[in-house]
């Protein structure tokens, strides 16, 4: 490893806390960007321009995506997409140029690891399992940090077209919290403008009851068909 990436590396683990494969997969993911970024075609890379990226989880690897390329949801170049996939596209802001990063499919399965794993998160590992799994947890993030990316990635060069600057959405007042809310996250319930925290405390409520009325439902429905086989009798 060298100096530079060493000291990328050592970044991400002082900002994230801890060494795991999961953010080892976020800082490749963002060490191939930083490679491949400055060389794609089109207008000159300009590094000032900035890059947007977009992550398709909200795991570990994230954290050294943000240390890295400085991608943050408060400056407004990175984006959430909950598809739950090792998945990073990371684009310039400057001509919509960008490379989608992809985590090979049982790249870094380590069998041992998993059933340690389900162990520890159930607290059921005895301590020598509990130290095989960290030791295997840190042997798995520097094999990852370490290896040529070609062995657990796969990317390609893509076009994005990035939103044209900032919107200025309005602030409106929930009726029912009181509290602001961008006006495109509201919703209408009852027929007063609502946010989404309360839209969805409503709709568990509405849930709820109609669960508890199907369950009153088919109770009335067993009880009457056990008093018409007393009947029979």
């Amino acid at each position: 490893m060298d100096e530079r990436v060493k000291r990328d590396w050592e970044r991400c683990v002082e900002f994230h806390g801890h060494v795991c494969p999961g953010l080892a997969i976020g800082f490749q993911a963002a060490q191939i960007a930083l490679k491949v970024l400055p060389i794609l075609g089109g207008d000159q890379y300009n590094p000032k321009s900035g890059i947007v990226s977009i992550v398709q989880n909200n795991a570990c690897g994230v954290d050294a995506v943000q240390t890295l390329l400085s991608s943050t949801f408060g400056r407004g170049n990175l984006m959430f997409r909950d598809h739950g996939k090792h998945v990073f596209s990371f684009i310039r802001r400057q001509d919509g140029r960008g490379v989608r990063v992809a985590l090979k499919y049982g790249a870094i399965e380590n069998e041992r690891h998993q059933v340690l794993r389900i162990k520890v998160m159930d607290n059921t590992a005895t301590p020598a399992e509990s130290e095989e799994f960290y030791q295997l947890h840190k042997e798995i993030s520097l094999h990852l940090v370490e290896a040529p990316p070609e062995e657990h990635f796969d990317w390609r060069e893509i076009i994005f077209e990035l939103p044209k600057g900032p919107k200025l959405n309005l602030t409106v007042q929930c009726a029912f919290c009181g509290e602001g809310v961008m006006e495109q996250r509201a919703s209408v319930r009852d027929g007063r403008i609502s946010c989404p925290e309360c839209v969805e405390k409503y709709e568990s409520q509405v849930l709820k009851s109609a669960y508890l009325n199907k369950l009153i439902s088919i109770s009335l429905s067993r009880n009457a068909l056990r008093y018409r086989d007393d009947d029979l009798k």
